[in-house]
């Protein structure tokens, strides 16, 4: 990264303030619970150092202090403090950018705030607040108290929005590998698994419920905040989190119609997803289909991007600049044409947005899925058991709701379910009940057990879960070869069989009371 750097005529003016990451410990300042010290600070420096309140200027502790002004610089390239700029934000217009996690708008759209930095005023409104990931998660570092990372985040968030000429402030909800596995089970095993494979944590379709309960909060929220203008996420990737806040944001629209009706939308992609030029272009397709038109952009932030690199390292809690900057700059240079150029795009929202059918918003096609349970539902009154078969790559998400949807929508049927050795840590909390769980040992021998104990059920539908299970392939037929005389389905996870069987059961525009 070319460092950002600031004039030296005008760093009096500046407000330093510490990064909240940065421990002071025995007079040695250290990276969070890290026991390698970044720097040991003399007598006078110390003194400087507890000086720093957010509020003073470097002018100020100056006068205080001689020479503070060069220590101050030094502690900025080190990264060890923040120089707030001197500028105050106007009362109005008042923008409203929607993220789902605290680093998202500025990782997305970080350029763009720049160039509204004192012209509005601006607030990045978080729909995560509790979590417990940092970056030692993927150094498998037990480092995993929700309070105090939550607060760490909190804080990150705060100056980075003072940076950008912002305010920040977040609605009361859980980060989805908290949703999955609650805080006080996790261990030193589901880090590993978690390392092993994050997707299995956060990769899976939102749940109808979460959805309604994030559209209502963000309405209450922003009848607050009065926006004059709102920045929502396109949602472009797998995570649940971000696909949540995508949709939840259309239903908070379609839902205050009356009281949003007169304020600009404009949707922005996540950055953090990997690319997908194709999503965006789907998820318009969607929007269109109910009325609403995606107006596409881009905006030039070759004279800010340097200084976006250097907001984003305010994350450091959760990210490395160093791991985030390549992706950052292919994403922005794609988007400008041609290399040193960077841009963000956007989408300008035009007509009245709704919410379309969460399955018309996945980045795979599910098309055979849904023909597939529209086949099933008008004879299913005639069967007596499901089966459910979550193959190691099958993605089981957030059990104990999606067992009751499944007894809910089959309640005079057996289900039975089989998951791998690699999958059964995902469905041990729920007890015993309707549906029966047991587990396939022994990789594919123990699976070719389980396709011969069930050969002869031949009327038996039976659910895969397999993440192969979009698309044709010579497995998905092998599969259903060795599954004879029955109904077999396949979906990536049981979320996304839920999702679309919610959907054409009709349960779907009764919640959101569209």
């Amino acid at each position: 990264m070319e460092e950002f750097m600031i004039r030296a005529d005008e760093i009096a003016a500046y407000v330093p303030q510490v990064r909240p990451h940065n421990q002071f410990r025995d007079g040695k300042l250290f990276f969070m619970v890290s026991r390698r010290p970044l720097l040991e600070l003399s007598r006078e420096e110390i003194l400087l150092y507890d000086s720093i309140d957010g509020r003073k200027s470097v002018a100020e502790l100056e006068g205080m202090y001689p020479g503070a002004r060069h220590r101050l610089m030094r502690w900025h390239d080190a990264a060890i403090i923040e120089l707030i700029p001197p500028i105050t934000s106007p009362s109005g217009p008042h923008l409203v950018i929607i993220e789902p996690h605290m680093d998202d708008a500025a990782l997305s759209m970080g350029g763009r705030l720049l160039h509204r930095r004192g012209r509005c005023r601006i607030t990045i409104l978080s729909v995560i607040r509790w979590s417990n990931f940092t970056s030692y998660m993927e150094l498998n570092r037990p480092f995993l108290d929700v309070h105090n990372i939550t607060k760490l985040r909190e804080q990150e968030s705060a100056l980075a929005a003072r940076v950008l000429g912002a305010e920040h402030c977040c609605l009361d909800w859980y980060d989805a590998p908290l949703r999955i596995w609650p805080a006080e089970r996790w261990s030193p095993d589901i880090v590993q698994k978690f390392n092993e494979n994050p997707g299995t944590f956060v990769n899976f379709c939102p749940d109808s419920s979460d959805v309604l309960h994030i559209a209502e909060q963000l309405i209450d929220r922003l009848s607050l905040l009065a926006p004059d203008e709102i920045w929502i996420p396109m949602g472009v990737g797998d995570h649940v989190d971000h696909r949540t806040t995508r949709s939840a944001c259309l239903l908070m629209l379609a839902k205050a119609r009356g009281r949003f009706l007169d304020v600009p939308v404009v949707m922005y992609e996540d950055v953090t997803a990997p690319a997908d030029f194709g999503y965006a272009a789907k998820i318009s397709m969607a929007l269109a289909g109910g009325g609403a038109r995606l107006v596409r952009g881009t905006e030039d932030i070759t004279d800010v991007f340097e200084e976006k690199l250097r907001v984003l390292s305010i994350f450091a809690s959760q990210f490395k600049l160093s791991y985030m900057e390549p992706r950052i700059r292919k994403f922005g240079e794609h988007e400008g044409g041609s290399a040193g150029k960077f841009a963000e795009p956007y989408y300008r929202v035009e007509g009245e947005p709704c919410l379309p059918l969460e399955s018309q918003l996945f980045r795979k096609d599910p098309a055979s899925l849904q023909t597939d349970i529209h086949r099933l539902l008008p004879k299913m009154t005639k069967y007596r058991r499901l089966t459910v078969m979550a193959l190691p790559s099958g993605r089981i998400g957030t059990w104990k709701a999606n067992k009751e949807s499944l007894m809910a929508a089959f309640p005079n049927i057996d289900l039975r379910g089989y998951v791998s050795e690699k999958t059964a840590w995902q469905a041990e909390e729920g007890g015993k009940d309707k549906l029966r769980l047991q587990v396939v040992r022994g990789r594919w021998r123990g699976w070719g057990g389980v396709i011969l104990r069930n050969l002869f059920r031949f009327q038996t539908p039976t659910l895969i879960l397999w993440y192969g299970a979009y698309g044709t392939s010579i497995r998905r037929r092998l599969i259903k070869w060795m599954l004879p005389f029955r109904y077999v389905l396949f979906s990536a996870t049981l979320c996304d069989f839920i999702c679309i069987l919610n959907e054409q059961l009709g349960n779907i525009d009764k919640g959101f009371g569209l």
